[in-house]
């Protein structure tokens, strides 16, 4: 039961930013904007785990009732029970959250992993890549019309003088000359149509195998994710969605760039707690959903 409520938990954080734990206080997700640092430096927004001794948020002994459905007594004898399990020492621990001691909550890495993909970590800023970019542009676009140019000159689009010319052979000419030229041109053998014959057997023979690639989806600013799990490598991403096909048909999961690493999602939506309420919904309703996890990009 701890490990369970422990992720819900977890997932109201990351939804609501708020979790109010009575007798304990009011975690608060806070989302900290980017500082610059220097010319050449800026600090990367992230978000940090607070504790405050207000009662704000969503409080987990309502969540409880509501998700497990059952009455409020039953819901504050789960909560009682979860409190004596997670204190220990003067120590409250969440697990893979946080723990709490003093007043003071010390968040553990695997949710600052979650809160801060990216990590907390300063960006390099170079005011001269612009101006780079634009003149690598430029000359590409001057190569691109040279090769252009040299092409349709190869091919006389510039020839004037013999376009010219073979016209005034032809006004010149008398026309039995013409009608000469012609038959001479027809009476002329044909080409050897067997090796093209050949070819063309070959071609209508041959079988082209078409090997298609894995459909990996771009993350885009601004959209909240159902986080089915995130792997290092592509092949277990895949049988993950294939596994999610065959299991559940009815969810259409999809493989997302997660810097560098391999997102399998189930949702996608515009708004985070549109998300979380689809998740919440589908852990209480299916049973190999527990550990989804919401994340915004």
């Amino acid at each position: 039961m701890k490990h369970e409520i422990d992720r819900v938990v977890a997932n109201l954080l990351l939804d609501e930013g708020e979790v109010f734990l009575p007798g304990v206080g009011t975690l608060i997700l806070v989302r900290c904007a980017a500082k610059r640092l220097s010319s050449k430096e800026l600090q990367r927004p992230y978000r940090e785990l607070r504790l405050t001794g207000e009662e704000r948020g969503v409080s987990l002994v309502k969540h409880i009732e509501r998700i497990a459905g059952v009455t409020a007594e039953r819901a504050e004898d789960i909560y009682n029970e979860y409190v004596a399990q997670s204190l220990r020492a003067g120590q409250f621990t969440i697990e893979h959250l946080c723990t709490i001691e003093g007043g003071s909550v010390q968040t553990l890495q695997e949710f600052e992993n979650m809160a801060n993909p990216k990590g907390r970590g300063t960006i390099k800023i170079n005011p001269h890549t612009n101006y780079f970019i634009y003149v690598v542009a430029v000359l590409c676009m001057l190569f691109a019309l040279g090769v252009a140019g040299y092409v349709l000159y190869s091919n006389g689009a510039f020839d004037f003088d013999k376009s010219l010319s073979a016209r005034d052979v032809v006004a010149v000419e008398s026309p039995v000359e013409v009608v000469e030229q012609q038959t001479e041109e027809v009476a002329q053998p044909l080409a050897d149509t067997t090796a093209v014959t050949a070819v063309a057997e070959l071609v209508e023979s041959a079988e082209v195998e078409v090997v298609s690639e894995p459909q990996i989806l771009p993350l885009r600013r601004g959209m909240s994710y159902a986080v089915y799990g995130v792997y290092n490598e592509l092949r277990n991403a895949e049988d993950a969605v294939a596994r999610l096909a065959s299991r559940h048909p009815d969810i259409e999961a999809h493989i997302y760039d997660y810097d560098g690493r391999y997102m399998v999602a189930l949702y996608e939506l515009s708004q985070r707690s549109a998300c979380g309420r689809k998740v919440s919904a589908l852990k209480a309703e299916r049973v190999g959903f527990k550990s989804v996890w919401v994340y915004t990009r």
